[in-house]
């Protein structure tokens, strides 16, 4: 009968540890419902100028509160990625998500940094785009490419279409 007890003990406490994430997630999700959804890309979407295919976005968090992630499809899951940057602005496409896109007028920083909400890699091993989703939100979106020469042309490839000084390339904090 003791390991029956201790069985149900602990299906009962993870069950209790998932209904409470369940339930903080959608509550974030709540909270967040002003966010509007990220843009879709554009029907007549050039040729992108730089494109890597092995990346992986890492989150979307609301500017200055890396903890506090965006909830909203399809910024609210991480996963391997797509990135296009065309003149016009930035295409992620994340596996199981919809493509969504930063157009290059609303980016307002582009820099590297070293951590986020769950993830922290080598000195300067993530992308950092601020951008203004909405009229009222300002949020940053964290790229992670791997290769280091590519991680390179890309952070060079958003600069470039987003026309921001070199002061943006600074480390972000």
């Amino acid at each position: 009968m003791g390991p029956i007890v201790w069985t149900v003990g602990i299906i009962l406490g993870i069950a209790i540890i998932v209904g409470a994430m369940w339930l903080g997630w959608n509550r974030r999700r709540r909270r967040q419902v002003s966010i509007p959804p990220a843009p879709e890309l554009p029907e007549h979407l050039s040729e992108p100028s730089f494109a890597v295919d092995d990346a992986h976005y890492v989150a979307t968090s609301v500017t200055g509160n890396a903890l506090n992630r965006i909830a909203v499809r399809p910024l609210a899951y991480r996963g391997r990625a797509v990135i296009e940057v065309h003149p016009s602005g930035v295409a992620i496409g994340v596996t199981g998500e919809r493509p969504f896109f930063i157009p290059s007028d609303a980016i307002t920083l582009v820099a590297r940094t070293q951590a986020t909400i769950d993830r922290a890699v080598e000195p300067n091993g993530l992308i950092a785009v601020q951008w203004n989703i909405g009229p009222e939100h300002s949020v940053e979106t964290f790229i992670r490419v791997v290769n280091p020469s590519a991680r390179a042309e890309l952070l060079e490839a958003i600069t470039n279409i987003s026309d921001l000084s070199n002061a943006t390339r600074e480390e972000h904090k």
